[in-house]
């Protein structure tokens, strides 16, 4: 109940960040229940197409409390697209297996579009330093405001706030760059900043709700990816089994097994993709 403490030690801070993460959450569940529809639909089932569900307006897939569930523990869920399988066309057991990713794969897609664009912003945010020597570090005040430099045995980004530096690892500012918001206001400001905060909330739900929905209890999608390659029991988990499954979710929550493991696949996801993104910008020679 992060959410909610947050809330009790600083109202308006938590509301900001409330209000940050609104647009990327809401777009990022809009488009998750929008492609099970359209795949759905592809397959011959136009049961959601029919029930309004083939869109991106929120307001048609949001659930209140799956929505509240995102702030107070760091995930939740929307409304299931309602799929009839008699409709498919061809062979049922794929097409539910295509239904099933779909969401899956269209998180896996934004979260990647969103990371490409947040690392490009970094990037570009590191090529218009100027590089300083240790020593002249050392020895002289530099005249530039930011620059780069070595610290600790490693290149680092120093900048000035007058009375102190501030300094950030550039392995760190690449491994962590969608929490390194702090970096980006004190370079450019409070709207680039706030912006900047925007796109690492949309990075970062999206590479959530993919993984989360990727765990093999039902009713979730990495049930029926299962189920559907190898199991192969019916399309749809019985209602004791729903009642089961939402019991493990509640216990793997409360217990904190769940936040741990999907923080550690998002830590490790960031730092491979800040470890290419290093090797990239170093072979554009920006870094």
């Amino acid at each position: 109940m992060g959410y909610i403490r947050a809330f009790l030690s600083d109202p308006r801070a938590t509301l900001m960040v409330i209000l940050l993460a609104l647009p990327g959450r809401m777009l990022a569940i809009s488009m998750h229940e929008a492609a099970h529809a359209y795949v759905a639909d592809r397959c011959g089932d136009p049961t959601a197409r029919n029930m309004g569900r083939l869109t991106l307006n929120p307001l048609k897939h949001i659930d209140i409390l799956g929505f509240l569930m995102l702030y107070l523990v760091g995930f939740g869920w929307a409304k299931p697209v309602p799929v009839n399988p008699r409709n498919f066309k061809g062979d049922y057991r794929k097409c539910d297996l295509k239904v099933s990713l779909a969401g899956i794969t269209m998180n896996l897609i934004l979260f990647l579009a969103g990371a490409i664009v947040l690392y490009g912003v970094m990037g570009f945010a590191l090529s218009g330093l100027p590089e300083v020597s240790e020593a002249s570090f050392l020895l002289t005040y530099p005249d530039e405001r930011a620059f780069i430099t070595v610290a600790d045995g490693a290149r680092a980004v120093f900048i000035d706030q007058g009375d102190h530096y501030v300094y950030w690892h550039l392995d760190d500012l690449l491994s962590y760059a969608p929490y390194c918001g702090e970096f980006v206001q004190m370079l450019w400001g409070n709207m680039p900043y706030y912006l900047f905060e925007m796109l690492s909330y949309f990075v970062q739900i999206n590479i959530v709700l993919a993984i989360f929905n990727l765990i093999p209890i039902p009713p979730l999608d990495g049930y029926h990816v299962l189920n559907d390659l190898v199991l192969h029991r019916n399309l749809y988990s019985s209602a004791r089994a729903a009642q089961i499954g939402t019991v493990v979710m509640l216990v793997l929550l409360f217990s904190g097994a769940l936040s741990s493991a999907l923080s550690f696949v998002v830590d490790g996801a960031f730092s491979i993709l800040g470890s290419g993104a290093g090797a990239i910008l170093g072979a554009l020679g920006v870094l």
